[in-house]
Parts: structure tokens; sequence; C-alpha cells
């Protein structure tokens, strides 16, 4: 029995704990472990898919069977470490630093030759150690240090070779002291740390092992930067690689220095869908012996992973796969009730739809529809032809969903009230005729759609009658939890003025900013849409879902409903709980248009939609070619990405920019990634025209011309800029690229990558310092800088300081713009008055629409990055 073999019995040889919380009885945590496992010892290079409740048990089970994996395909042992040590070399032995002076047999037996230089007057120590029964505890180090002792590591005794002996049923003497080969995972940093800190192992007669006991752990940035978690003394290459992209996890993959990758985990559906073909490339890669996905059943990605991996091996939590394989808690905690819950959810799921009566008739919404399809093919001119598209668009998908009456949203526009630059509904209606009055050959296609427009706006301007059904049904849903889903943010500012809506127990969320691990006994999606984050045919975050249509939503939502339930049944095949005979079966149509007819208007809408998606975000290539003819000697950028807001703006992202993101819901702001930007984020900026850095720039600097920062921050403000002018400085007299800085970093022992210089040093950069003072150290020697090398370490501090500071902003700013939608003014003479008179005066807050990101990056002036730009600013 190989190796691998034994791990199939992984939940049967120990129990696992996760802060305390036994997890590892459950039956379906068992089938998980069983086939994560078998689908590794498979012969060969093996994908696996595993759609699951959206328990974080599935993670912590992924995580050691990783850790376990790597070390059952290592084919290093104990002697095959010590034959490749040089005399002389350093090696760890029980905590402490020796030099290795080889082996010698004395009596008939090996014995392994330790040397630890003298202290003090005594001379050099050297000790013999028997070769079996201590071979396994030599790791080499690879560490700075030259000092043959134990300071400086972490002095903590594990029962590894014990745990690995018990796990694999080899003797523990034969255990290698380090792992040769890596498995790289892409997951958030802060949900690694917390597992890997929190999982317990439980084995033999009560003893325990966590997961950084068995194997060393390391999170790389998506600029190479490496953080260790826990500790490794020996300094070795770590096993378990950990990353939040698919493109940083290619790099590791293919990356032939140091250990062999044998393992790649995908987990969560944000990296799954943003890894497109480079994760098919990946999953792809002969030379990785398993490839595994695992992401929530209810993810969006979820029916694309499974039909582009035909041939992978496939565990999905279907109601009828948990019927069969799951059981009521078998250890009552936190986790195993919360895992219990969403199986529940799982098998009583049920999508109710409530027909409300009013918006237009399924034939109005349909001829309107396809008059957009012809005028989209049309020969009209661009410009107007797709302002007309997007705008009609927009206000169709508008009056179908709103849950309140045309009315009050033309009060809120006309009055400020809302923070995401939304115009009146009833102006757009007339920019439509206007635009019409020049539409040519589809003049009668434009007419018939303001037609319905112009009825849809009427009949909903004083009354809603989704308002007044969503209202009903929470009257009839009182005590219970009840999440409410609307398209935008900005109905969620409408609706919080809304006194019948101001309900206790109801959340009113976008479907885009959707948490489905939040509890709720109902969610209400107020008509037929979904987002990145949520699918009322796919969620699983309460048992009943509810959704409120008109007539003409009907048709489209239920021909999508039998979609849903065919696919289910496809996955119930490959999963073998239903015969190939059932997979056609669903249940009847209930009146609505034919497969055929619905696939064809289908195929129109979505080919219509990704259209207007594409022209929503404008020709970039015509647009630099026309700013850059006057950009002369300006500075430039990078364009990573762009972004559409739903008030119609654009924006130019540049790699390296940190948006300020305003959660209405929470009241807090954080500063995030273009990479980590979506549709319905609410982004902040300064209204100043030239000003490309965000709000938190201009805030901080606001304060320190005001005075209100503290002499220690201002110290240290000039510090942390410091260390960049030196850097800058030496960059610029050697006339050395930023891959020479790296280069050069690399030869002092950094592992540093090009791209990281870069982010450090362009004009446009948040990066206030790096987060290991060794780098701070090596930047230091490479500059010969004489500030930097007589003091590094109060550079470093400052450079925590000014971290600290921003942070603090940012809860600021958050609090500031709550103050202001709600009418509050700060108190006089305070730091928090400067961030409100910043923010009432100086930033626009604007909803994301879309954003995408660029296949090649492009050139353009600096003053056109990283801040909103009308259409017309695009298109003239």
């Amino acid at each position: 029995m190989t190796n691998e073999q034994v791990l199939f019995r992984l939940t049967d040889r120990c129990d696992i704990y996760f802060e305390n919380s036994l997890i590892s009885k459950e039956r379906i945590i068992k089938k998980y472990a069983d086939f994560f496992t078998s689908s590794i010892s498979n012969d060969g290079h093996s994908v696996s898919v595993a759609l699951h409740t959206g328990s974080v048990c599935f993670d912590i089970v992924s995580f050691i069977t990783a850790a376990l994996a790597c070390v059952s395909l290592d084919e290093t042992d104990a002697e095959s470490i010590i034959a490749s040590l040089n005399v002389g070399n350093m090696v760890l032995y029980r905590n402490e630093r020796y030099r290795w002076c080889g082996s010698e047999f004395r009596d008939g037996k090996q014995y392994l030759v330790l040397e630890q230089d003298g202290r003090g007057k005594n001379g050099k120590t050297t000790i013999w150690v028997l070769f079996d029964t201590n071979k396994s505890l030599i790791r080499p180090y690879f560490g700075a240090s030259d000092v043959t002792d134990g300071r400086g590591i972490k002095r903590k005794d594990t029962n590894r070779a014990d745990f690995i002996s018990h796990i694999l049923g080899v003797a523990a003497s034969e255990v290698p002291s380090i792992t040769g080969v890596s498995t790289v995972i892409v997951a958030e940093r802060g949900t690694f740390d917390r597992l890997s800190k929190g999982i317990r192992i439980v084995y033999g007669n009560g003893k325990n092992i966590g997961l950084l006991d068995i194997v060393t752990a390391s999170y790389f940035s998506d600029s190479g930067e490496e953080y260790l978690y826990g500790s490794n003394p020996a300094k070795t290459e770590p096993v378990l690689k950990i990353t939040g992209k698919v493109s940083t996890a290619r790099d590791l993959v293919l990356d032939k220095r140091g250990n062999k990758t044998v393992g790649l985990i995908i987990t969560g559906a944000d990296a799954a869908a943003k890894g497109g073909s480079e994760l098919i490339d990946l999953l792809g890669r002969k030379s990785i012996k398993f490839a595994h996905i695992a992401a929530g059943i209810d993810s969006e990605c979820a029916e694309g992973i499974i039909e582009s991996q035909e041939d992978a091996s496939v565990f999905a939590c279907t109601k009828e796969f948990l019927l069969q394989n799951s059981l009521p808690p078998q250890e009552t905690n936190a986790l195993t009730v919360e895992l219990d819950r969403q199986i529940e959810n799982i098998v009583n799921n049920s999508v109710t739809t409530i027909f409300v009566d009013g918006g237009c008739s399924w034939e109005d919404l349909r001829k309107a529809r396809e008059a957009l399809y012809i005028i989209k093919k049309s020969e009209w001119n661009d410009a107007a032809k797709n302002s007309f598209l997007i705008t009609s668009h927009s206000l169709l998908n508008l009056f179908t969903t709103a849950v309140f009456p045309i009315e009050v949203l033309e009060k809120a526009v006309k009055g400020g009230k809302l923070i995401t630059g939304i115009s009146s509904p009833a102006l757009r209606i007339r920019e439509l005729w206007n635009l019409a009055d020049n539409s040519e050959s589809v003049k009668y296609q434009c007419a018939y759609i303001i037609d319905v427009l112009e009825c849809l706006y009427q009949s909903g301007f004083v009354g809603c009658p989704k308002h007044d059904a969503l209202n009903r049904h929470l009257d009839s849903s009182v005590g219970q939890k009840i999440a409410v889903i609307v398209p935008k943010a900005y109905y969620i500012d409408i609706l919080g003025t809304d006194e019948t809506l101001n309900r206790k127990d109801v959340t009113i969320v976008t479907a885009n900013r959707f948490d489905n691990s939040d509890r709720y006994d109902e969610v209400i999606v107020v008509g037929d849409f979904s987002g990145k984050r949520f699918d009322p045919l796919k969620c699983r975050a309460a048992a009943d879902i509810t959704v409120l249509l008109y007539e003409c939503e009907m048709h489209w939502f239920k021909h999508k409903k039998r979609k849903a339930v065919i696919f289910e049944n496809r996955l119930n095949s490959r999963l073998g709980v239903i015969d190939d005979d059932t997979l056609d079966d669903v249940d009847s149509r209930d009146g609505i248009a034919g497969d055929e007819d619905m696939d064809a208007f289908t195929e129109e809408v979505v080919d219509l939609e990704q259209y207007i998606g594409k022209i929503s975000s404008f020709d970039i290539g015509k647009y630099v070619a026309r700013v850059s003819g006057s950009a002369g000697n300006t500075l430039t950028s990078e364009v990573y990405a762009i972004g559409r807001f739903v008030s119609g703006e654009q924006i130019l992202f540049s790699k390296y920019y940190n948006a300020v993101v305003f959660d209405s819901i929470k009241g807090t702001v954080i500063e995030t990634d273009v990479d980590d930007l979506s549709a319905g984020d609410q982004l902040v900026f300064t209204k100043r025209d030239d000003y490309t850095r965000n709000m938190v720039d201009y805030i901080y600097e606001s304060l320190q011309t005001a005075g209100r920062l503290s002499a220690e921050v201002l110290d240290a403000t000039e510090k942390s800029v410091y260390w960049k002018e030196a850097l800058r400085e030496y960059k610029h007299n050697h006339g050395f690229s930023y891959r020479d800085i790296s280069r050069e970093l690399q030869k002092l022992g950094s592992s540093l990558q090009e791209v990281s210089v870069r982010q450090w040093l362009i004009e446009e950069s948040h990066i206030v310092g790096p987060r290991d003072e060794i780098t701070l150290q090596q930047i230091a020697v490479l500059t010969q800088d004489s500030y930097l090398l007589c003091d590094t370490h109060s550079y470093f501090e400052a450079c925590r300081i000014v971290r600290h500071q921003r942070k603090e902003i940012l809860e600021l700013i958050g609090k500031a713009i709550t103050d202001k939608l709600s009418g509050h003014k700060p108190p006089k003479g305070g730091v928090l008055e400067v961030v409100y008179d910043n923010v009432e005066s100086l930033s626009e807050t604007l909803e994301l629409d879309g954003i995408s990101l660029l296949e090649e990056t492009v050139t353009v002036p600096i003053n056109l990055i990283n801040k909103p730009i009308t259409y017309w600013e695009v298109i003239e």
C-alpha cells in the first residue's frame, strides 16, 4: 500500500479540530476527505472539482490533505538529506546550529559528527550521535547566521515525525526532517493565516499537532514578496506556497528553482472566476501530480468550471447527494451547526416566484429587446447609437426592477440625496428622443422603445407595485431574518429613507455585495437579475428564495430555472446519485414560451448585453491615440484596467492604484487593489480634475498642512518618503532599470522581483514601505545611504506609523461619509472635522458598474488615470 493510499483513511486515523471544534466526525466531511485523497492517489496527473456547502471545514481538510500529500509524495528521505551535505555546511540539530563534519564509524556503529564554535575561553565542541536514531533530526540550515548555537531559533519541539509515522505507517526514524516538494494554494492571505493557527490534529492516545508543525508555509504577494506563516528555523523553502491570485500561482508552479511543485489548490469562487486561461493552463499541466478546485456550490463560476473539466473527478453538494451522504451533526459546535444549516438550506431549497401585477407585458418587453437588438446591428452613427443603447437598456432595467416609486427617485436626484451620480430618468428619456430624431433607418424601433419606457415611467411614477408587494410579504414574515436583494447601490440609499421598509431584521444589499456566509430565514429578490456574488437560482444562504416578478420577467426567469434544474441533474449524473434516464426530467413549462423560442431570445439578449458592456467601456486604443498627441513630455502611466460607473462615467485604472471603497451597510472605508474591485463597489474620489491619487493621500496632506498630525507622525512621514528617494537616486545615478535593482537586491539575499521595485518607485505608488525589516536593511546596504545604514530600524518603524495613520484616516472617511448622508456634523476643532470638510466639499462617490482587465497595458498621460472621465470626454 502506497503512502497516498494510506491517506485515504485520514479521518479514521486522527481527529481534526478547528479552534477546539471537532469537525472530522461529520459524514459529509469524511466523504470530502475521502474524495480528495482518493483523487490524489490516482496514477498520473489528476484534476478534481469540489462544489461544497461553503463551510470553512472543507478548506481545513483541503489544507491538511495538501500538507500530508506533499509529505507522502516526497521522495526525499533522511539518508539522502545527509548525503547531500558537505563538510562545513550549517545544520540544525535539536534546535541549535552546528557545522556538519560528516559521519564516521566507531565500534561498528555509524555516528553523525557535529561541531559548535567555542564560547569564551572554551574551544570548539564536537559531538557524535548515532546515525540511525538521529538522522531524521538533521536539517540543512539556509539562514544568514553563521553562529553555531541556538540563539535566534524558536525552541519548539514538535512530534512531527511521530505524527507522520502514525498517518503514513513508516518508522519515525525514517521520516525526513524536511519536505522537498511543494503545493501551491490560491487562498486569501488572512483566511489561511486564521485556519493554519486554529487547526489542531489529535491522534494516537491524545497527542496533538498543528498544521504548521507538519510543514512550513509562506504567503507570496503578486510582486513576489514572501511572508512566513509560523516559524521556519532552518529557513527551508516553504512546502505550502499561498498566494491570492492564479497569475502568481502560475509563476510559482513554473519556477524551476527549489522544490518541485506537485500540487495546486484553488479555493474560493473569486480566484477561480478570475483565473481565466491561466487557470485552464495550470489545470492541464501534467508535471503537477494533482490539481484541485474547491468553491461553494452557489458560485457564479460553478457551471463553467464543471463544463470545462469534463474528465475531472467531481464532488458536489447537490440536494440528491446530500440526502444520501449527510447525517445530523455527530458533534455539536459552532462549525458543525453552521455546516448542518447549510446542508438544510440546500436540501430544502425552494425558489418561489411571486407574480406582481404591473410593469409591461411580456410581448412588449420582448419586442423592446428585439428592437434594441436591431438597433445594435444597424449602421446608425456609432456614437449616437451606442448612447441610445446604453441609456435605454439602463432605463428598461430600472423600471422593471425598481422597488420604489419613480417620483421618489426623481426627488432624491433633484435634492442631491444620492452619492453615486445618478441622473433623472425623465431627463434621460428626453435625451433618447433627441437621439431618435436622427436615428435614420431605425427611427421606428427607437420610438417603440421610448414609448414602452414612457409607459413604464408613468405607471410607476406615483406608486410602485413591487414596493407594495414587498411590504405585504414582509408584513407576513415578521420576526424572520430577511435579506432583500436589489441591483444597484443607490436603491439602498432610496429605500433607507422609507420608514415602511426600515425593519429590524431586514437587510437590503446589492447582488454584487451579497455575502452568502450570512444567515437568513429568507432571501427576497426584487426582480430577474443576478450579480457576481448572487444568483437567485444558486443562492443557498437561506432555504427560501422569493423572487418578485412582473409578467414581463416571468417567462425568461422560468426558462433559466429550467436550465438550472437540467444542470443539477447533470451534476447528479456525474456523481452517480441519479440515473442518466432522468437527466432531462424537469417540471412542466407552466405556460412559458417554448425552449427553442426562449433559447433564441436568450442568445439575442446575451449578445446585446455583451455588446453594451463592451461599448460602455470605451475604445482605449482610439482614446489613447487622441490624448497622446497632445501629451507632450508629460509623465505617463500604464493603464491596467477599465471601469465604468452606474452614472455613465469611465475610469482608467493603473496597476498599482489603491481604490478607496465605501461600504454603505457597514459605514466603513477600505483601500482595495484594482484586481479585487468588482461591480457594486462604491469608490470615493476627490473632485479635483488634475488629482490622480486617492482620497486618503489628499486628506493625509490636508492634516499635515493644517498641523493636525503629531510630531511623531510628521517625522515618520518624512522617513517613509526618504528611503524611496534614496533608492530612486541610486537607480538614476547608476542608470539602472527596475529589473537591475531587483537583481542587485537578490545578490544581497532578497527574493524580490522587478515588479516589487516598480511598485515602490512609480509616481502613483501607495506603498508606504517594505513589510520586512531585512528588506530595508538590504536597500540600505545597496544604496550605501548613511542615514539608512545608521538607523534602519527607525525608518522601518516610521513606515509602520504611517500605515497606522492611513488606516485611521480610512476609518474617519467612512464615518464622515455616513455622517454626511445622515446630516450629522462632527465636533468643532477635531481631526474628524478636517476629514468631514474634505469629504463634503471635495469628494464624490460613484458606484462601479463593471470592470475589465486589459490584455495588454497601454500608456497614457498620468493626469488621465484613476479618476472619473465622462462619456462625452471619451468620444469627443
